[in-house]
């Protein structure tokens, strides 16, 4: 499995702030960086992208990633989420206001956009791919996915606070080759960690200790003006399979 890190976390490199990772060319996980970090060439072989949940820093490249493909001859785009995500997206980003609706054009018999709803622990394919949508523990309803394929399966857990089912569903998949999930604010800042949804250093390290499996584990999403200060923290915690996604690179599991 190819796993390309088109967006992870803040730093001074456009589409840091913006999460979109790439397996095998052709399924994004989330797209907040997918039409800006690929080419046009690139972008018309994403055909099948999985939206954990509806904040911008995960979804905001959709509308220009169909902008820009639309007439290309035979591009049509579907996207994977629980059905409150699908719903939110239907309501707020593809809803004719914000953007137009694009599941109903070019006509409503043969639209290039396709959202599909899936249901969470409920296994389905994508090109030699089989995928399962996890609950986890955000502001709003998000879903951290299990990505497999003959060869090995990589966990990623989106974002999320301190969180129990994605952990246990982890543990038990065979082949697992990698973790990726979050820590988004530094000690400092728990209690605001706590409010949102997502993961210090201090708390990401219990949620470690959840994970039973000796793989490394990636971490994304530190916000830009913190990260020097959490990738330290990080550090402190001396976990030995424990890193950063690095931008722009490719990663084989």
């Amino acid at each position: 499995m190819k796993l390309k890190v088109l967006g992870c976390y803040g730093g001074n490199i456009p589409g840091h702030g913006m999460t979109s990772l790439l397996v095998n060319d052709t399924v994004a996980l989330d797209a907040g960086w997918v039409s800006s970090a690929l080419s046009l060439r690139e972008q018309v072989k994403v055909k099948d992208i999985l939206i954990s949940h509806s904040h911008l820093d995960h979804t905001c490249s959709l509308p220009f990633l169909i902008d820009n493909n639309f007439s290309h001859p035979g591009f049509n785009l579907r996207i994977y989420a629980l059905r409150e995500v699908v719903a939110s997206m239907k309501n707020h980003l593809f809803n004719n206001l914000t953007w137009p609706d694009f599941t109903s054009l070019p006509n409503d018999m043969t639209p290039v956009l396709k959202l599909i709803a899936v249901e969470p622990e409920q296994p389905f394919t994508i090109n030699g791919l089989t995928l399962t949508a996890i609950p986890v523990s955000h502001i709003v309803p998000t879903a951290g996915f299990i990505v497999e394929d003959k060869k090995g399966a990589i966990a990623f857990s989106s974002d999320t606070g301190p969180t129990e089912r994605f952990w246990e569903v982890v543990n038990k998949v065979k082949k697992l080759k990698a973790v990726i999930t979050e820590t988004s604010f530094p000690n400092a800042l728990q209690d605001l960690a706590h409010v949102s949804g997502h993961l210090t250093p201090a708390t990401l390290d219990p949620e470690l200790r959840k994970l039973k499996r000796d793989v490394p584990v990636f971490l994304y999403g530190a916000k830009p003006k913190h990260l020097k200060v959490i990738k330290d923290e990080v550090q402190s915690l001396k976990r030995r399979n424990l890193r950063f996604l690095v931008q722009g690179k490719t990663y084989q599991f």
